[in-house]
């Protein structure tokens, strides 16, 4: 009797073979997910359309590959997340953009048949299709320069593509803008979107208000998009880029990388010759 009183007790707690109910069995160890293997990220598409099935809506996935992989334990955005991203930065450019007067030109709409627009309308018509490098229009005032440049800007917008289009005035003004206490955007972020814009319209080289900072922040984001050959269309009235700085005149004259249009002597006053 004491002897099974003695088993029962034993029996009764948690002993070396880890028996509760009085039966000796030996204890099994634990099982834990291997470190060698990457759990598989879930594919399970959420109940809520609205949320990312790859990600549940985190906005980012990890890489799903083997320990000792070089991207093991590696995370990177979703595409939903660079979706939205982009989004974002279309909008912003949108914002900034002067497209609420240029909205009606387009290629349809400017007369090709007026004497010496010809060669600019086909050079913008082609870069617009298929924007490498930079296009400048050069011509007088009035000739249709700013009509061809937002044309371009409006049937590259109908393609998805994230278009910045403003006058270079205005441009420099929204980045002294930033150094307002009360700006809500930081200097380097506007800077960094008009640097990183998909293609950028600047409309009337040569007429802002020259300054040492005006030329400076001109030259850099200027200088910065010729590095990286990032598509950019220029307009400016200075025929032979006269009166723009050696530095930026040397840029738009590099004939590897820009494609230099100036209007015909016909070409006039474009809004006194066009066809109604």
């Amino acid at each position: 009797m004491e002897a099974k009183t003695m088993s029962l007790a034993i029996g009764s707690g948690s002993d070396a073979w880890g028996s509760r109910d009085g039966l000796q069995r030996p204890m099994v160890p634990p099982k834990f997910p291997s470190p060698a293997i990457q759990q598989p990220i879930p594919r399970v598409i959420a109940a809520d359309s609205q949320v990312c099935p790859r990600c549940k809506g985190a906005g980012y996935t990890r890489h799903d590959v083997p320990y000792g992989h070089p991207n093991f334990g590696k995370i990177e955005k979703c595409t939903c997340k660079l979706a939205a991203e982009r989004e974002k930065r279309k909008h912003d450019l949108l914002r900034l953009s002067q497209l609420g007067g240029l909205a009606g030109k387009t290629f349809a709409s400017f007369d090709w048949l007026v004497p010496g627009v010809q060669e600019a309308y086909t050079a913008a018509w082609e870069y617009a299709h298929c924007p490498d490098g930079w296009l400048v229009l050069i011509g007088t005032h009035g000739c249709g320069k700013t009509h061809l440049a937002a044309a371009a800007a409006n049937l590259l917008l109908g393609r998805d593509q994230p278009v910045l289009i403003t006058t270079i005035p205005d441009l420099l003004d929204h980045l002294r803008a930033t150094y307002a206490p009360t700006s809500e955007v930081a200097y380097d972020s506007l800077y960094t979107l008009m640097c990183e814009a998909g293609v950028l319209v600047l409309d009337d080289l040569g007429a802002q208000h020259t300054t040492p900072w005006a030329e400076e922040k001109l030259f850099q984001l200027l200088n910065r998009r010729y590095v990286w050959r990032s598509p950019t269309i220029v307009t400016t009235n200075h025929i032979r880029l006269s009166g723009v700085s050696e530095r930026i005149r040397s840029r738009l004259s590099d004939i590897g990388v820009v494609r230099s249009v100036t209007f015909g002597p016909a070409a006039g006053d474009y809004r006194l010759q066009k066809r109604r």
